[in-house]
């Protein structure tokens, strides 16, 4: 993995920026800047007149490090997934690098969602970036592993007249291609409860996440961008730590799921519980989400038509 990532950094198929040209590196958990196993930073970028993330593993494993990498310059067509623009290295003399990202200027899904009071043909529109975005992924053979709406990032489209979004996934830190036999994806690890398979869930130590699994959590976001809060929020609200998630936990596996907002359009409302079907057999596939989703775009100004009229 060492050789790969010298090979492209030596043949110039990879830029490694000098740390010194980002200023203003500025750490912010609070706005969720850091995971598990990650801290991002966004920084000035004088030289090129742009912002930018940086993301630093917290304990650097140059294959894992390798394989995010080699994960990024695949998929860095697609305009949903976020851009990977290099390298950078914080201490010369060191062995770990950071990976320099395109800045999301409106943050992550969670953090916009809570920002503004969106229309559905905004929330539609956003759900359908994500599903392609995961297509994409999908098309490469690459499982993401860990989608939830903290790893989608959202840029506002300035270079239009009317108020436009776009969604970006991020985050490959637990992504793996769908042919590797990896060794972590049965470490017990669950990630955000709400958003992992209930396979994995009643599991963790044997079932391998795949493709149904990005698909259930697909299906969650999409709640949460019908409703604009976090699933599971009111869950035992007086309750915190390892016995509320146990609950949860458990509560899930047996098909306990969020209740849909009014005026969600049904087939809105269908899909995602398609989406997060117990059954992985029952749940689509990527190239049929995007399929209903694009329907449903097309349909909405009679629903918005038919709200209106009932609002009345």
């Amino acid at each position: 993995m060492t050789e790969w990532l010298n090979f492209a950094v030596n043949n110039r198929y990879m830029s490694i920026y000098p740390y010194n040209e980002f200023h203003n590196v500025k750490y912010n958990g609070n706005s969720g800047g850091e995971g598990r196993f990650s801290r991002v930073a966004s920084a000035e970028w004088p030289c090129t007149n742009r912002k930018v993330a940086l993301k630093n593993l917290k304990n650097f494993n140059v294959d894992k490090f390798v394989s995010e990498v080699q994960m990024h310059t695949q998929s860095h067509s697609s305009k949903n997934i976020v851009r990977f623009l290099g390298l950078t290295k914080e201490n010369e003399t060191g062995v770990s690098y950071l990976m320099v990202f395109e800045y999301a200027d409106r943050n992550n899904l969670r953090i916009f969602l809570k920002s503004l009071k969106l229309d559905l043909m905004i929330r539609v529109k956003l759900s359908l970036d994500i599903a392609k975005g995961l297509s994409y992924l999908h098309q490469l053979k690459i499982i993401h592993r860990d989608l939830h709406s903290n790893n989608i990032v959202i840029n506002q489209v300035h270079s239009c007249d009317q108020l436009e979004f776009i969604a970006k996934i991020t985050d490959f830190g637990s992504a793996i291609n769908e042919e590797d036999d990896d060794i972590n994806d049965k470490t017990g690890v669950i990630g955000q409860i709400p958003f992992t398979d209930p396979q994995y869930l009643n599991n963790p130590k044997h079932y391998r996440k795949n493709m149904k699994s990005d698909i259930y959590s697909l299906g969650v976001i999409l709640w949460e961008i019908s409703s604009s809060k976090a699933p599971f929020e009111n869950f035992m609200a007086d309750s915190r730590g390892e016995f509320r998630d146990l609950c949860l936990t458990f509560e899930i596996i047996n098909d306990y799921r969020e209740r849909h907002t009014l005026f969600t359009p049904e087939n809105f409302v269908k899909l995602s519980r398609q989406c997060w079907d117990n059954d992985p057999n029952k749940r689509p596939d990527i190239k049929t989400v995007i399929d209903d989703l694009n329907s449903i775009f097309a349909g909405l100004p009679q629903v918005l038509e038919r709200n209106a009229t009932i609002g009345q």
